[in-house]
């Protein structure tokens, strides 16, 4: 038996032959004691029991297990990659959607969902039609404000899925302008539990094959506007639609609202809110209330000069909050240890301001 290169006898430091000698009945008995293995069997002749002793040896493999990349080493906000897009239709069977238009009541609620995502490839200001994935990126979640779009916010979500995240944006069916009629405001408490089943969707077994293999394991980041922003904050923060699943919230031009009871716990996920100085539909108050009941870790962070919708619809600004977001993301849901100090950073260069933060 051998030890690497050497005899057991040189594995234990013996020199000399004499010794060498004596050593090895010793060691080789040793030896064999460990690995012998008792094996019980019955000789067909007599039937009387027998002990007889077979030898074994076992191969340990110590070598580490390997560890899956993790696209935060690749992919962040100062090296962003291209994006890839795919557009899916999920349906909770569970639920129900209102007549709106033309369409009739349903029976259950079907979501189109805009996928953007990490592809290989220079960044460039295009989506790249499903193409294939870069390597598993956390999940975002994206919700559009009232009487709007997802697509409205595109330059918003196709910079964020460049810095190594996979962003999903629902049209919600009671709201987005992609389907006739006229909006329902109070859809809000639906669109809540739409963000909780997209995490199942997305997230989940049950994942659409052509995005399988896009999300990562872990905690998922939720980012939105104005009506979106409630939505969000609704997912994340109202007792009864409260998502455990959810590890991180960016909630723009968001303001409290009642659906849901009484927010915020020292449990809840870290906020960001995000508002335009000069925000004529929900007041710059409406943010600062926001932070100064919550509890646990919450930033505050002005556009500078910014009105509601401009705030992340104007190119500068959409960049600035996609690029916040990114690194607070990654602070938050990837754990990565410089997001901490680049997410202030961020927050304090023009055109946004830290305004407040506590832990």
């Amino acid at each position: 038996m051998r030890v690497g290169a050497r005899t057991i006898g040189q594995a234990l430091g013996v020199e000399s032959r004499s010794r060498r000698v004596r050593w090895v009945p010793a060691v080789a008995l040793g030896v064999l004691a460990v690995l012998a293995v008792v094996v019980i069997v019955r000789r067909p002749d007599s039937g009387a029991a027998v002990t007889e002793t077979t030898s074994t040896s076992t191969t340990v493999d110590v070598r580490p297990v390997p560890v899956p990349p993790a696209i935060a080493s690749y992919v962040t906000p100062d090296a962003p990659t291209a994006v890839g897009v795919r557009t899916v239709t999920v349906v909770d069977p569970t639920r129900g959607t209102l007549a709106r238009g033309e369409r009739e009541a349903l029976d259950d609620r079907p979501l189109t969902v805009t996928v953007r995502y990490p592809t290989a490839g220079m960044p460039a200001a295009d989506d790249i039609v499903d193409a294939p994935g870069l390597l598993p990126a956390p999940l975002v979640l994206f919700a559009h404000g009232y009487d709007i779009s997802a697509d409205r916010y595109s330059v918003l979500q196709h910079e964020l899925a460049s810095y190594g995240f996979v962003v999903a944006a629902p049209e919600f069916p009671m709201t987005s302008t992609v389907f006739d009629g006229a909006p329902d405001e109070y859809d809000l408490p639906e669109q809540a539990r739409d963000l909780s089943f997209l995490i199942d969707a997305l997230a989940g077994p049950s994942v659409p094959p052509e995005l399988a293999q896009l999300v990562a394991p872990g905690p998922v980041g939720l980012l939105g506007h104005s009506d979106g922003a409630v939505t969000v904050l609704l997912c994340a923060f109202a007792p009864r639609f409260a998502d455990p699943r959810v590890g991180a919230v960016v909630a723009v031009s968001g303001a409290f609202d009642t659906f849901g009871g009484s927010w915020f716990t020292t449990a809840d996920p870290p906020l960001v809110a995000v508002h335009g100085e000069w925000d004529e539909i929900n007041p710059f108050s409406s943010s600062e209330s926001l932070v100064d009941n919550d509890p646990g870790p919450a930033m505050l962070v002005e556009v500078t000069g910014a009105l509601h919708l401009v705030a992340v619809v104007e190119p500068a600004n959409a960049l600035a909050v996609a690029r916040l977001a990114a690194f607070d993301f990654l602070w938050r849901l990837s754990g990565v240890p410089t997001a901490r100090d680049a997410t202030y950073v961020t927050a304090d260069t023009s055109p946004l301001r830290l305004v407040s933060d506590h832990d």
